[in-house]
Order: C-alpha cells, then structure tokens, then sequence
C-alpha cells in the first residue's frame, strides 16, 4: 500500500500537466464523483481537484489489500502474487542493461512478495512500506528488518545508493509523480535500472471498458499510457526506456472478487455470474493474464546530468 502525500492538492478550474508541464488539458468525465482530465500534449489522465487527505485515509483503510480473510483464501490470494512477483523479477533480470550491482531498494514492498523472489535469485533487498503492519510482515517473512516504514520522501536515504529500484501499482498513488521519479533517480547509483509497473490507457480492458474501467478508483490520481510514462521518466533523467504489456497471475475468484469491490456495467455481473457456476477448484486456478498494466524499465545514465 502507498499513501499520497499533502502536496499539490489542486483548486484550478483547469489543472496543469505534470508531465509534459503544459495547461492543453481537458476535462474528460466524471467517476466516482472526480473530474478525469486528459492532457491533449501527452495523453496523461488525472483527477482534479484531487481527493483530500482525509478522503485518502479513509480508502486505505485495513482492509485496503484485496483478499479472502480465510486462511484458505489469503493462501491463493500470495500465491497469485507470488507468481506475479516472479515474473517481475525475470523481467528485471532480462534487461540487458542491468548493472553487475544487486542492491535494490521496492518502494511500496506491501508483505514482501517481490523482495522474496529477488532475494531468492541473489538480490540484497532493502523495502519501503507505509502500513507498520505489512512491513512487519514482510520482515518476519524476509527474516531480517529489511523493510522500513514511512513514504519515500520522509525515510532518510543516501543517494546513488541502489543499482535497482522497483516499484510496482505505486507511481499512480503520488500526488507528485514527477517528482517521485526524480527521487528514485537520485537514489541510484549511475548505470542503475528503475523497474516500474503501472495500469495503462494503452490496456485493450481501458480501451474496451471507457470510463467504466476498474482502475479508475479515488485513491489513482493519474494514469498513465506509454506516452505519458515515457515523458515522465525522461525528463526525471533516464534514458534506454523499454516498455510493454503487463501480465499478472490471477484467477478467476480473485478477478470475480475485483469485480464485486469495483463494480464494472455488465462485464462485473457477467464474472461474479461465472464464477458462481465454477467449481472452486477451477476458479482458484492461476492463469497469466494481460489485462491493463504497463512494466517498464529504464536507466540511470553512468554519467548522469541533472534533469
């Protein structure tokens, strides 16, 4: 879980692009009672006025993370993330550029999933999380006090101090995105990697679903496509940026289970439908599906200049 900070909540009539830093925006639609704005330069969406404080602690509430208070259920709920944890770390470890360094830092590690599988393939994992209890989670879990708590701009971190830095259904939380990403940035070492994984516009379900897509939700304050995603990660300073279709591991009592929190017109009903007819066994099977995130990588040059 990821929690927004205080700053730039807006009160212009027409919000300005973080992004590409120009004022070519338009107001899209309303959901869930917020205006989704769309920059016309850059094709980023977001909410404004964005959603206060207040507003924000009341979604990430203790019952924020999705899942099956059952033991029976929170064991398929980690293994589908396990799984999906498995498939970033093979992906990090694909990209040509990685440096020889394995020191790496996952903003946002929730119980510990990603840093687990890093950790099992030679990484030197180190965790931010802002709820104290899936921090201590992840802890126990990892056997070590690697994860500490708090948001990124508050923990006290030297820069040039990780070779990777993940980040995973994060930078869309962060009232300052931009911002964000010059952070990061600072805390690698030159020739360090930033893996990232965010929903996309560019997704067939944001496509096909319009202004009913299940990621437009009060606590995503921007969502981005490979346009947008692109510029912001330029202009915070990095360069040899690949992109691509997300996929995850789920099942269909877990997308059944999505669909129930956040409804979706007839595709929702149609699911939960589905998977009432679906023997247990089969609905909790994992399948890889590509649905509507964006992974992205990119470096930090070897020899860097501010941005």
């Amino acid at each position: 879980m990821i929690a927004a900070n205080a700053s730039g909540i807006g009160t212009s009539s027409r919000p300005p692009c973080p992004i590409c830093g120009t004022g070519d925006t338009t107001r899209a639609f309303v959901r869930n009672g917020y205006d989704v704005w769309r920059c016309r330069a850059c094709g980023l969406r977001l909410l404004w006025p964005q959603p206060d404080d207040a507003t924000l602690a009341g979604v990430y509430n203790s019952d924020y993370f999705l899942g099956d208070r059952s033991l029976e259920g929170e064991g398929h709920s980690a293994g589908l993330k396990h799984e999906t944890a498995r498939r970033y770390v093979k992906a990090l470890c694909a990209y040509p550029l990685l440096s020889g360094g394995r020191r790496l830092l996952e903003i946002g590690c929730g119980v510990g999933e990603f840093l687990i599988e890093a950790d099992a393939v030679g990484f030197v994992v180190q965790g931010l999380e802002v709820s104290p209890h899936a921090a201590a989670v992840a802890n126990q879990r990892l056997g070590a006090e690697r994860v500490h708590v708090g948001p990124l701009e508050k923990v006290a971190l030297p820069s040039d101090s990780f070779d990777v830095i993940a980040f995973s259904d994060v930078i869309e939380h962060i009232r300052d995105p931009l911002a964000f990403l010059q952070r990061v940035h600072s805390l690698l070492r030159p020739g360090g990697a930033v893996l990232l994984v965010t929903p996309s516009v560019d997704s067939w379900s944001a496509v096909l679903l319009g202004r009913h897509w299940m990621e437009y939700k009060v606590e995503h304050l921007y969502y981005f496509g490979k346009r947008s995603l692109g510029a912001a990660l330029k202009r915070a300073g990095f360069t040899e940026i690949t992109m691509r279709a997300n996929q995850k591991t789920l099942s269909l009592d877990y997308v059944a289970r999505h669909f129930a929190r956040f409804p979706v017109p007839v595709v929702g009903s149609a699911v939960c439908l589905l998977r009432a007819a679906t023997p247990d066994g089969l609905a909790h099977r994992p399948v890889n599906v590509r649905a509507s995130g964006l992974l992205a990588l990119a470096r930090k040059p070897v020899s860097s200049q501010p941005y």
